[in-house]
């Protein structure tokens, strides 16, 4: 059932007078005009949704793109043209979206989290424009969704890809390539996010929208229990990331805001340097929350901060860089460090505890536990996965922290933290 026809059931009284009335010429409609007018209300959706798919990929390509050019005319670069800075931009759209680019022997993989969220919330929104008249009724198409909606998915979706073409063929006239292995984040994650998102509220609304495929019943419910606070948990992580990334920035001000003079962004560049980093944001985020875990991160080769202490090594000129601790050993109580991330295991325990009976067994309340830190665990690893990469060559060819590692480990210590507030919850109910 469509939006429109949920509101007409609604409110009875507020149909259009002028739907079931006699035309006031005396005239009738003629047969065949009456069903081309069918035919077009029947097909217009899918026309609709893969316009939308395309102004939604347009619109969202505009958003890196437009900064660029902008900072290349107040500030152009000696011996390039407008049509590269443009090549610039569409090829940075395209990294957003988790593309890989290169430039020669220069491979940039580094996918800046905060750009790609935004991105996927643009997509969301363009998704909700085409679907927000489509019924929900009818069979569902390969027991996923409901064929009306399935065909309308498919149509935006089509319309969004057509925008990533477009964005493609742009970036051509840049001085990056396009790794087309690395095209399927662009053409399907960031699409399959935003759809995901956008038919969420139709499930909450009815159930039976989503196909036997898709049904949330086939995924066992000790997982389906720890998705909550497990995601919870991945933004309390980030949240101490970015507590620990600011804090940092604000002790090296002074080299931060060296190293921008030294870089010599002015005006709109400088604006624009600074969405870079804040783009970023998140990836240094994870890499914190390695180094708290105790696996660390590398941002040049042979230059890794540990508990151990910090690798110097030659920084690329990027400000925020400067807010690094310095090469050097670390004090004995850095370890303790691992202390906030039990903390934050623990802050998912309790969490769990919501999700099952107050009197379940001590069991049931462990196993959700520690479902929810195998979702933390694993969704802050695929983040890492997602963005993580080169932002160069030689020594920036590998940056981020160590996938399997922190994987193993993050796992560990947000279980503890979270078991020990299950036992602390039974040794609460037997007094």
């Amino acid at each position: 059932m469509s939006v429109v026809d949920r509101l007409r059931s609604a409110f009875p009284g507020s149909t259009d007078p002028g739907d079931d009335a006699e035309p006031t010429d005396g005239s009738t409609p003629h047969p065949l005009e009456s069903a081309e007018t069918a035919e077009t209300a029947e097909t217009a959706p899918w026309w609709h949704a893969t316009a939308v798919g395309l102004v939604t990929g347009l619109a969202s390509l505009l958003i890196v793109l437009a900064p660029v050019v902008l900072a290349w005319l107040t500030d152009p670069i000696e011996g390039s043209t407008v049509s590269q800075a443009v090549g610039t931009g569409a090829a940075f759209w395209l990294l957003s979206s988790g593309g890989h680019l290169s430039m020669g022997p220069v491979a940039l993989s580094l996918v800046p989290l905060l750009a790609l969220a935004l991105l996927v919330v643009v997509a969301r929104r363009g998704a909700g424009e085409a679907l927000a008249e489509v019924t929900t009724e009818g069979e569902h198409w390969r027991g996923l969704l409901p064929t009306p909606l399935a065909t309308a998915v498919g149509a935006w979706w089509g319309g969004y890809a057509v925008a990533v073409a477009a964005a493609v063929g742009l970036a051509t006239l840049g001085p990056f390539s396009v790794s087309a292995l690395s095209l399927v984040l662009p053409l399907v994650l960031v699409p399959l996010l935003a759809v995901a998102l956008a038919v969420r509220p139709l499930v909450r609304d009815e159930p039976d929208v989503l196909g036997p495929v898709l049904d949330p019943d086939r995924v066992p419910d000790l997982v389906r229990r720890g998705i909550r606070p497990g995601l919870a948990g991945m933004r309390a992580l980030f949240a101490v990331g970015a507590v620990v990334v600011l804090g940092a920035v604000a002790l090296s001000w002074g080299e931060v805001s060296t190293i921008s003079a030294e870089v010599g962004a002015a005006g709109v560049g400088s604006v624009v340097l600074a969405l870079a980093q804040l783009a970023y944001l998140p990836n240094i985020c994870v890499w914190v929350i390695s180094f708290l875990a105790g696996p660390g991160f590398q941002v040049v080769e042979g230059g890794s901060v540990t508990w151990s202490g910090s690798e110097g090594g030659l920084l690329p000129m990027v400000p925020v860089l400067a807010a690094l601790p310095q090469p050097g050993a670390f004090p004995w109580f850095v370890a303790l460090s691992v202390l906030v991330v039990v903390g934050v295991g623990w802050f998912i325990g309790r969490r769990a505890l919501r999700e099952v009976a107050r009197l379940s067994r001590l069991r049931t309340k462990a196993a959700v536990a520690l479902s929810a830190c195998a979702v933390t665990a694993v969704v802050v690893v695929a983040l890492d996965l997602v963005a993580g990469g080169a932002a160069g060559q030689f020594r920036l060819s590998a940056v981020g922290a160590p996938d399997l590692s922190l994987l193993f480990v993050l796992f560990l210590e947000l279980s503890l933290g979270a078991l020990v507030a299950v036992l602390r919850d039974a040794w609460t109910l037997r007094r």
